[in-house]
């Protein structure tokens, strides 16, 4: 019983008892008043069912803090990753291939496919848009190595009719953007990006430290000033200035390398980037040793193979991949279809078809 409910019995029992404690009778004989009787009874059944309630409690206490059977004391197999975006598992089967340096040939062989990808994903179109964005980032760079800081700008038809588009062509479209990025200004354009471009220019390309992240950060957060431009769109910009510094924030990069859900936050850049520069920076470091004449490899470039293989699988390019992995079995394993029958047939049959 609660405080309360126990005081309006007490009190109740009290009033309609009165006579009976008052009575000499009772009283002679050594009884208590009936009401005592009653409250002396109540108080030991709420003594008594507070202390059962105590030693449940107790019970509970120490069956949670028990240690469980061996078989239960077994821990969980580790959580399969779902992605979103179609093709990734393809990606992360490179990802996973370690040490990295000893597959660096098949990246290269990824790489060597984005330009298939590009007109597989989106057309004509997409390549128009593929080769402006390109001559777009020579031109930066360019004006850039020649010390012209007044040519080293975007401007807003760049933005919007180059880089937007082709981001929107080559991934998720996100047509909301465009009404603020059309606010914009052609002044505020170029001022935010020539305030990006200049902190990049200040970045060393082979440095760990915590400011050079701090810088990173700083390019990525003056382009993030123009309306409707967030850390994708930022990194789309400066991964043309900058390609030795900045990936681009393509949505199956994210999921490849980023272990939790798919975001677009710049923290989550940050750490997508610094994957892409370590991945990099590993290549580099065997291409030297090896003393291979290749291509130097940029986080923009781990970006973009990683993205190339991504799409092969989503469009079921399945002889590409096996020409990346050398190894039908593999190439199949990363689809996940296909018996180990047909593997074998289809690998002979590729033989014979070479040796024709």
């Amino acid at each position: 019983l609660g405080g309360t409910s126990l005081t309006i019995l007490l009190s109740t029992l009290a009033r309609h008892s009165s006579f009976v404690s008052t009575s000499p009778s009772f009283a002679s004989r050594g009884i208590p008043p009936f009401h005592l009787q009653v409250s002396t009874s109540i108080a030991l059944f709420a003594n008594t069912k507070a202390t059962m309630t105590t030693t449940k409690r107790r019970q509970s206490s120490r069956a949670k803090t028990a240690p469980v059977a061996s078989e239960s004391n077994k821990p969980a197999p580790p959580k399969t990753k779902h992605y979103t975006r179609p093709g990734v598992e393809a990606a992360a089967r490179l990802v996973s291939l370690q040490p990295m340096s000893d597959h660096v040939d098949k990246w290269e062989r990824a790489s060597s496919h984005y330009a298939a990808m590009i007109k597989a994903k989106g057309g004509a179109k997409l390549v128009k848009l593929d080769k402006e964005r390109d001559g777009l980032a020579k031109t930066w760079m360019t004006n850039s190595a020649l010390g012209d800081d007044e040519a080293k700008c975007m401007t807003k038809d760049q933005l919007l009719n180059v880089i937007i588009e082709w981001k929107f062509a080559k991934g998720k479209p996100r047509h909301a953007l465009k009404p603020l990025l059309k606010s914009n200004s052609d002044a505020s354009v170029i001022t935010a990006a020539t305030r990006a471009f200049e902190t990049a220019d200040g970045i060393p390309e082979n440095d760990a430290s915590g400011e050079y992240t701090k810088q990173i950060s700083s390019a990525m957060k003056e382009m993030c000033e123009l309306k409707g431009v967030g850390p994708a769109t930022a990194s789309a910009i400066l991964s043309l200035y900058r390609p030795d510094i900045f990936a681009f924030m393509d949505d199956e990069v994210i999921e490849c390398l980023y272990d939790r859900k798919r975001g677009y936050t710049l923290k989550i850049y940050m750490e997508v980037n610094d994957r892409c520069r370590e991945i990099a920076t590993e290549f580099n470091m065997a291409r030297r040793s090896d003393g291979d004449g290749s291509s130097e490899w940029t986080p923009f470039k781990v970006g973009k193979s990683l993205w190339t293989l991504a799409t092969m699988s989503a469009t079921n390019d399945e002889d590409g991949i096996s020409t990346i992995f050398h190894n039908d079995d593999e190439s199949h394993s990363i689809r996940g279809c296909g018996s180990n029958e047909e593997k074998d047939k289809s690998l002979n049959s590729r033989k014979k078809a070479k040796k024709s």
